[in-house]
């Protein structure tokens, strides 16, 4: 056997391994019951910050970055501890590695926005771990590359009665935990649109999220396309693009000047119903637009400029939202949405989080509890006013 040859098939072995320790971990995972939230148990000084809508926790973060991080950090102590123990350490380290992620944070650290390097700085403050692994945890998910989700969106005369929906699954290696912590972060900076996201404790990114100007937001990864390099982390890109932006071309104009770091491609809908995927990856980013009030997207590019850069995963679960579309057109609702999002939900072990954003009335339909997949539980309603206040 030549090196050559020998190389490609230790590559081929090592890739196997991993996906295997991943589907072993995520299907199978022994961890421990996570620490439930309380708000009984959150500090006197945070508390009044913390409320359980059903059963989910919703935590509102005021005042400067550092403050907000400190917030965060105090408010969900045990469960940001809990994470870094039972999920991060036990599963991530292990399939990444921890010197390939700490390589890694410090080489997208320059990158990081002031604002949001503070606010980590005041998490690891709030939550008693140290900056440089809350730095890690946040800029992760670029190596640890295993999301495979899938959106949909129906707007104008697609719909029954002319609201706009985004539906969304969030499908990841959660090792039997992560489904049992979702939060719904509320970030009001002194300044700005607020911002709210669908994640976990100890996270400052948004894979899901919408601000209170209506423009929501979520991300799928992209297998393949051209090289990663340091950059903005993803998470932290589409934080900082959705903190700002008023309509779906201020997203577009912030994912398109930012030093991208990998192949991704992001939905976003504003409070309008004008909606488009981003496809992105280091060196290009492109819009696809919807058609009549209607797209939808998972994990390949199906735009024409990058469409041949990557792998064709998720083309099934494309296909079956693209006919949803097509098929009930006119007849669109909730309940529909939310079925689709059912009919695609990836083996029950991924499913982590469906949910449903409706950017004109600014709510969030959100299934994350105990059971999978996510998006065949009951939704719990987030509105206007739980989410941004009066």
């Amino acid at each position: 056997m030549t090196h050559y040859l020998q190389t490609a098939v230790t590559g081929v072995t090592a890739l196997a391994l991993a996906a295997l320790t991943l589907f072993v971990q995520a299907t199978w995972g022994d961890a421990p019951q996570p620490p439930p939230v309380r708000v009984e148990d959150a500090p006197d000084a945070v508390r009044e910050r913390l409320r359980l809508v059903g059963a989910v926790p919703v935590l509102r973060l005021s005042g400067t970055p550092r403050e907000m991080g400190f917030q965060h950090g105090a408010a969900l102590k045990p469960q940001i501890h809990f994470l870094y123990r039972e999920y991060h350490e036990a599963m991530v380290k292990r399939v990444v590695g921890q010197e390939e992620l700490l390589l890694w944070a410090k080489a997208t650290e320059p990158f990081i926005p002031e604002a949001l390097k503070e606010e980590m700085r005041g998490l690891a403050e709030g939550s008693g771990l140290p900056y440089e692994e809350i730095l890690v945890v946040n800029t992760a998910i670029d190596r640890f590359q295993t999301i495979a989700c899938s959106t949909v969106v129906a707007a104008g005369d697609a719909t029954k009665d002319g609201t706009v929906y985004f539906g969304r699954n969030l499908d990841f290696p959660g090792r039997n935990i992560l489904q049992r912590m979702s939060v719904v972060i509320v970030w009001s900076p002194e300044g700005g649109p607020q911002l709210a996201a669908v994640t976990w404790p100890g996270l400052v990114g948004v894979l899901s999220g919408m601000n209170s100007e209506g423009v929501a937001g979520a991300t799928m990864l992209v297998h393949k396309g051209r090289a990663r390099r340091p950059g903005l982390p993803y998470l932290l890109m589409y934080r900082q693009a959705l903190s700002t932006a008023r309509t779906k071309d201020d997203v577009y104009a912030a994912i398109s000047k930012a030093k991208r770091t990998s192949s991704n491609n992001f939905m976003v809908v504003d409070a309008t119903g004008a909606s488009e995927v981003i496809e992105f990856d280091p060196e290009a980013a492109v819009r696809r637009p919807a058609a009549h009030g209607c797209v939808c997207s998972t994990n390949f590019f199906a735009s024409d400029d990058l469409r041949d850069l990557c792998m064709p995963m998720g083309k099934e679960r494309y296909e079956t939202l693209a006919d949803f579309l097509e098929r009930e057109r006119g007849r669109i609702d909730l309940d529909l949405v939310k079925t689709a999002l059912a009919d695609v939900a990836t083996p029950f072990y991924l499913n982590i989080q469906a949910m449903v954003f409706l950017p004109a009335a600014r709510e969030i339909h959100l299934a994350a509890g105990q059971e999978l997949p996510a998006a065949k539980q009951p939704y719990v309603r987030l509105t206007r006013e739980v989410l941004f206040g009066k």
